[in-house]
């Protein structure tokens, strides 16, 4: 199916693997990683300026703090700060234990909730032959995290925790697991987490997004402002947007590469789409060949639609 002609290529930048845009308003930044490069995109679409910051390791994610020039960076098995005046990492914040250390497992995709707790997803490359992940809080408010990381999701409530965004309006918070490619919805409690009755037992969780199309990847997604779920379709040449309420597909965003990894509203408006894509060569069938631009940040401008502002990190200190 062709590209849609809207599609506009911002950068062709060649992630190996290009992830978790989100955009800081206060300074007209949009902010992205290269997992597999280690390395952190800067990218002002004012003038255009663009530069990285290196990584000492794979870097899964990055989330804007309440300082503009800070970021909190997901590297190899700790959370740490990223200075970007300095464009250097620095303090380690948080760090996961041996046990969720092990050979195999990274950082994949975090976010703030509306209420400044980052929440990051530890995954194992093996996922597609079932090696389970988790999901961790990062805030010294959730209980029971006397510092680092707290499990919020365990390895048998999770594969390959992927996309995530929250409707503050309703209490909900919608998550990816790539490994079945089923958006759930989970009521949250005061901090943004998925709420637990007093067994430890998750309440309310429901399947919200089931594509019936086969072979669908879902990856990285964002949430409007009307509600609706914009998500990337991993194989699929697409960005999707759903009706969570229904479940039923909405729009369709073609685009000119075949593998897009996710999504973020932008731009002064929040009426810029941005999506990061990864490398495809080594992934295709003896004889075809990569689209021109893999790898690339692209954008599209969709009428009548625009983002959610992404939430900050709130840096807490115990009390």
């Amino acid at each position: 199916m062709a590209a849609d002609p809207n599609v506009q290529l911002v950068l062709d930048c060649h992630t190996d693997l290009g992830e978790s845009p989100v955009w800081d308003a206060r300074t007209g930044r949009l902010y992205f990683v290269d997992i597999n490069e280690k390395r952190i995109h800067v990218y002002t679409p004012a003038d255009k300026q663009h530069f990285t910051i290196d990584a000492p390791s794979t870097v899964g994610c990055v989330v804007p703090t309440t300082d503009p020039n800070i970021l909190l960076a997901a590297l190899g098995s700790n959370v740490v700060e990223a200075d970007v005046q300095k464009r250097k990492t620095g303090r380690i914040v948080a760090f996961v234990s041996t046990d969720d250390n092990a050979e195999g497992t990274r950082f994949n995709d975090g976010k703030a909730t509306p209420q400044g707790v980052f929440i990051v997803g530890r995954m194992n490359r093996a996922w597609r032959d079932g090696q389970p992940g988790k999901l961790f809080a990062m805030d010294l408010r959730v209980p029971g995290n006397t510092f680092g990381l707290l499990t919020i999701l365990g390895p048998t409530e999770v594969c390959c925790p992927n996309g995530m965004d929250w409707d503050q309006d309703k209490g909900i918070f919608y998550f990816i697991d790539t490994a079945d490619s089923v958006v759930r919805s989970y009521p949250v409690d005061e901090n943004g987490v998925p709420k637990r009755s007093t067994d430890g037992v998750l309440v309310g969780v429901r399947e919200v997004v089931t594509p019936k199309e086969e072979g669908v990847v879902l990856d990285g997604m964002t949430i409007d402002s009307k509600g609706n779920l914009w998500i990337a379709h991993g194989e699929g040449a697409a960005i999707v947007c759903y009706n969570p309420n229904t479940g039923q597909e909405l729009q369709r965003v073609n685009l000119p590469v075949r593998r897009p990894t996710s999504c973020t509203f932008g731009g002064p408006d929040l009426k810029t789409l941005y999506i990061t894509t990864r490398h495809e060569g080594r992934h295709l069938d003896e004889g075809e060949a990569a689209s021109k631009n893999w790898g690339g940040l692209f954008s599209v401008q969709i009428p009548g639609v625009a983002g959610a502002r992404p939430a900050l990190y709130v840096a807490t200190s115990a009390k």
